[in-house]
Formats: C-alpha cells, structure tokens, sequence
C-alpha cells in the first residue's frame, strides 16, 4: 500500500537524515526550517530538517516515435534504451540531440513533542502535471508524507536514539548533535514529514 511504503522509506530516511547524510544539499535548503507544528499543537521539543537536490541530464542519442522507443546517453556514456508510455505527450517533438534533465529533490523534517500530543494522523499527498500539447514533453510529481514515529530507547553515552515506526518497526542511529538527547525522553513523539519531487523535462539539441 501506498502509505505504508510511504512512512517505511521515511522512517530509515530520518535515521539518515539524523546522522548527518545530506545529499547534495544547499545552503539555503539546509538552513531552511523544518516543518510547522499543527495549528494548536505545543511547541516543539526539538526540530530539524535536511534536505537536497539531484539533477541527472541525458541526450537523446536515436529515437523511434512510432513504436516510442527513445536512446539516451548519460553523462558517464552509457546508452540506456528507454520504452516511453503513451501518456507522455508531444514525443514527436523530441529530436535526436535534445537533452533530457531529470531533477530529484528530497527532504525530510521532524519534530519531537511529548507523549499525549495531539497530532495529526499519517497522510500522503501528491500531484503531477505533464507537458501541454504541442510543448517538448515533460512531466512532474511531488509527494509528501506525514506520520509519528515513537522514541523507543535513548544511547546517551553512545549519542544513539532508537525509533519506532508506525507498524512496529524500529530503527537505531546515531545522532549528530547530542546535545539534542539532553531535552527528549523515551515516549517522546517524533512526527515526521518526508517531502520527495521529481521533474523531468527535455530542452532542444545546442546550437552549433
């Protein structure tokens, strides 16, 4: 089910996240808040987020519109075959020589509350758009997940912090401020938010 894998990948992101792995980050993406607390909620007992962005660009090195077969050739060289769904539009545009820029972004958020807090139940959003007619093809989505983790047991000597996920699971790791252990106790909260878009769209072939 959605939700599920949903909160399973966010759960051993956070874990990541928490212990300092930040993909490709921006300052301004590092520096940026975490997520609000819902609207009547105490405030939190600790917050942060860490997040990045990826960008992949290929050029389309042959191209079969009819049967929509599409030869892409990475920035290492490598040639992958690609079979396009017919919902993708407007392929005929494509060219032989056109560049395909696929852009991911992640993030993840977290705030710790103390046990009883009233929070929100998990949630998964998403949207997608794609390229108007006529346009180079192209096409987006974003999700966004919300669920509450639990903190199952606190390592202070070893600054480690074990949480259990919303079906039972847990996860150990190492936190990278320890200073943030000083003000959380087990049965402390965690609500997570894992916030995850991709963007795809293709420019025509440089001018030469």
């Amino acid at each position: 089910m959605k939700n599920t894998i949903s909160r399973s990948f966010a759960l051993a992101a956070i874990a990541a996240a928490i212990a300092g792995f930040t993909p490709r980050a921006t300052a301004a993406e590092e520096a940026a808040p975490a997520a609000p607390a819902p609207e009547g909620t105490a405030a939190p007992l600790t917050s942060g987020k860490v997040g990045g962005t990826v960008k992949v660009t290929a050029t389309v090195e042959d191209i079969d519109v009819e049967k929509r077969i599409v030869k892409l050739k990475d920035e290492k060289g490598e040639v992958t075959e690609l079979a396009v769904p017919k919902k993708v539009r407007n392929l005929a545009q494509v060219k032989k020589g056109d560049q395909v820029v696929a852009t991911y972004y992640e993030a993840i958020a977290y705030d710790v509350f103390k046990p009883g807090t009233e929070l929100p139940p998990p949630a998964v959003a998403m949207t997608s758009e794609r390229a108007k007619k006529g346009e180079k093809p192209g096409a987006g989505v974003a999700e966004a997940a919300t669920f509450t983790a639990t903190i199952d047991a606190i390592d202070k000597a070893h600054s480690k912090v074990t949480l259990k996920g919303p079906e039972g699971n847990k996860e150990t790791f190492k936190v990278r401020d320890p200073k943030k252990l000083d003000v959380v106790s087990v049965g402390d909260q965690v609500q997570i938010t894992f916030t995850r878009a991709l963007a795809i769209s293709v420019k025509a072939a440089p001018v030469k």
